[in-house]
């Protein structure tokens, strides 16, 4: 029976499961970056702890943080080059596959119970229609899924480096602010980590050097940190609510990544359905779409490696 060795490469950490066809990852193993010497590394380690039973076709698959061209990725923030070819050699497998980490998210899509989801805008999805995920973390991941005869596609891409947009005169102003410091000014500049940071300095000019400072700040009632996250979660709302119209995603909007599932709570009381639907005489279409934010994203990610093995 043929066996699946999943791994999920992070910033910081990577997460090794393993699965059947058909079958739920089972309980991953976590491995910090820093201690390895490549992706081959962790898989090799994962195999000698875990005893892999051998004379079982094995294919390895990693869902990873850059475009992966022609079986290969060089993962710029780890100094990590990668590649299917080394995969299977220092594995044993019969086939190893990269994709990047938002194909994978996007395939596991159709895959996640309720219990995984936060409803941020609680609708009914439309069946065998278009899905779109976005999140927030070290960087901005986008990706979409669609129907098709044989099950879903998932789509790719590097839509977090479209042109951010003002919808207001206070956003206008912001991004006037980061350009004169960044030039062009993506969607990743702001909705990421680092992004938040750069917001805040550019609303207040000085003030917490992290996210995590900034947002343990609004959590404790700073008022700058707080119009910080306000603004944060109003230009989330504006690019999701871009890529549901760019992917006709009827079958919903789901939100992931490391910075949103610690911030669920503001998240769903903040601006961002304002900005979702604000798109003029589109606004009660988008009012139709569903958003959920996944809590897991690293464990959604492994379940759709999962699903796009399955479905080679």
């Amino acid at each position: 029976m043929t066996r699946y060795l999943l791994a999920d490469v992070g910033g910081t950490h990577t997460r090794i499961a393993e699965a059947a066809p058909g079958g739920a990852p089972g309980a991953p193993v976590r491995y910090l970056n820093a201690g390895l010497d490549g992706l081959e590394s962790a898989f090799e380690d994962y195999i000698r702890a875990a005893g892999v039973p051998g004379g079982e076709p094995l294919v390895v698959a990693a869902a990873v943080a850059g475009p992966v061209r022609a079986g290969a990725v060089r993962l710029t923030n780890l100094g990590w080059a990668v590649d299917e070819a080394g995969l299977v050699r220092a594995t044993g497998a019969v086939r190893a596959r990269l994709v990047n980490d938002y194909h994978a998210l996007a395939r596991a899509l159709p895959e996640l119970p309720p219990p995984a989801l936060v409803p941020v805008a609680d609708r009914p999805p439309e069946p065998r229609t278009p899905m779109a995920v976005l999140g927030a973390g070290t960087g901005l991941g986008v990706a979409g899924l669609a129907p098709c005869n044989s099950g879903w596609t998932a789509i790719p891409g590097e839509g977090g480096h479209v042109t951010l947009a003002a919808a207001d005169d206070e956003e206008a102003d912001v991004l006037a602010a980061l350009r004169r410091e960044f030039g062009h000014v993506s969607a990743e500049a702001v909705l990421s980590g680092n992004g938040l940071v750069a917001l805040h300095r550019a609303l207040n000019g000085s003030g917490p050097d992290s996210p995590e400072a900034v947002t343990a700040a609004a959590g404790d009632g700073d008022t700058a940190a707080g119009r910080t996250l306000d603004l944060f979660f109003r230009f989330l709302g504006t690019v999701a609510g871009n890529l549901a119209l760019t992917f006709g995603a009827r079958g919903g909007v789901y939100l992931a990544g490391g910075i949103l599932p610690a911030l669920r709570r503001p998240l769903v009381a903040s601006r961002f359905h304002e900005r979702f639907i604000g798109k003029g005489r589109f606004r009660g279409y988008l009012d139709g779409v569903p958003v959920w934010l996944i809590e897991d994203p690293e464990g959604a990610a492994l379940s759709g490696l999962r699903a796009l093995l399955d479905d080679e």
